[in-house]
């Protein structure tokens, strides 16, 4: 198959954002041929932290010039984008469509409120060319709440058609299926894939120090752990709140939140911690390396997300594959862990999460327990190796359609 991925960025750094890359590699390892379409501009402009990561990439693309390019052994195709807070506005956008989609058997599009994903929609659409929306909880309250009324006129101009008349939809979670459902999708037209990851980058390899640098000192101290975004959608109020409770029963406990954001939030959940009397155990460490990621997640006692909206969030199946059991939102749509006795899934509030954590942080029997299934959920659901023959699949089952 003749596969064309579109995003607003070539990848992100972790996570749920550096999935597409993945899946990319491993639809090419099976014979495919895969060309990954995105704007040159800046893909994070909105983090000054990861903006500054992801310059490097930038400067390939813009290089490139509209030409295909190779990035980590995947074909990019750079279009030019003159503004990235209209939405990475590409003025040729429909021209480059009407030129190279005739190419394609079958296109993939992850995440919609974008310029680049949208005129490809509308030319694939008048040429029959199998349209998959990916759009990983985009169209969840949460994140559609942000800029609302700017999305709400795209609705009317594109997401109203994109429902009626794409190829497919692809599902990472049950939420995100009822959403698709609700909006106007074809139950037959859902795909549901999970996330996944590759065991063999889940091992502690190179020691950073990191415990050291931010002031946790193994075994006399202990923390919780946090990473992602630092996004008002992530719930970080309510995991200060819950940590403020929780604090007061754990003299030697720390949390730990890694992750960058727009400066203002970041100063604002600071200032909070402040308010809470907590601010000398949570440590924020910024962006960090792989490597000292897993050294955190691996030390960790529980990974704790509080998000407001996620749909398997890709860092919890990493927690999980470090074998540190998670506790998470029901917003977050992972009932797994409830099923496999992985972790705990908890309402939107700060005494739930208080609740879940003192549940296990009180018995080590149990916490051991939930560490070692939580590596046997991750072997029997969430091996992204197992995930590429049910992508191909999807693929193959919308070009039939």
């Amino acid at each position: 198959m003749n596969i064309l991925f579109l995003n607003f960025n070539v990848s992100g750094f972790a996570g749920d954002a550096k999935q597409p890359l993945l899946i990319a590699k491993g639809l090419i390892d099976l014979g495919h041929n895969v060309v990954y379409a995105v704007p040159d501009g800046d893909g994070w402009f909105f983090d000054e932290n990861k903006s500054k990561k992801y310059a490097e990439i930038r400067k390939k693309l813009l290089e490139a010039k509209g030409k295909i390019i190779e990035i980590e052994g995947i074909s990019i195709l750079p279009i030019h984008c003159v503004s990235e807070k209209l939405g990475y506005y590409c003025p040729d956008a429909t021209k480059i469509a009407k030129k190279i989609l005739p190419d394609y058997d079958v296109v993939y599009c992850l995440h919609w409120y974008y310029h680049l994903g949208m005129s490809f929609f509308k030319i694939a659409d008048k040429l029959r060319i199998p349209f998959i929306i990916a759009a990983m909880a985009a169209f969840e309250k949460p994140a559609h709440n942000l800029k609302s009324s700017r999305k709400n006129i795209l609705d009317l101009l594109y997401t109203k058609k994109l429902f009626k008349n794409a190829g497919g939809f692809h599902s990472v979670g049950d939420l995100e299926t009822k959403t698709y459902t609700k909006l106007g999708a074809n139950p037959n037209k859902i795909f549901k894939v999970d996330h996944g990851i590759l065991p063999e980058n889940f091992q502690c390899k190179n020691k950073t120090g990191i415990l050291e640098k931010i002031g946790i000192e193994l075994p006399k101290h202990s923390y919780l752990y946090n990473v992602g975004r630092i996004d008002r959608k992530k719930g970080l109020e309510i995991l200060l709140e819950s940590f403020a409770k929780i604090k007061k029963n754990h003299d030697n406990l720390f949390l730990v939140i890694t992750g960058t954001g727009i400066k203002k939030y970041v100063d604002e959940i600071k200032e909070l911690a402040k308010k809470l009397e907590i601010n000398d155990n949570v440590r924020f460490t910024g962006f960090v390396s792989e490597d000292a990621k897993l050294e955190l997640f691996e030390s960790a006692k529980l990974h704790v997300v509080t998000s407001r909206s996620d749909v398997h969030t890709t860092t919890a199946i990493e927690s999980l594959a470090m074998g540190t059991p998670v506790i998470i939102t029901k917003a977050s749509d992972f009932p797994e862990l409830d099923e496999y006795k992985a972790g705990i899934t908890v309402d939107l509030d700060s005494n739930s999460v208080y609740n879940a954590v003192e549940k296990l942080l009180n018995d080590e029997e149990k916490l051991r327990e939930y560490s070692k299934n939580a590596k046997k959920l991750v072997n029997e659901k969430f091996l992204l190796k197992n995930k590429f023959k049910e992508y191909e699949n999807m693929f193959e089952q919308v070009i039939k359609k």
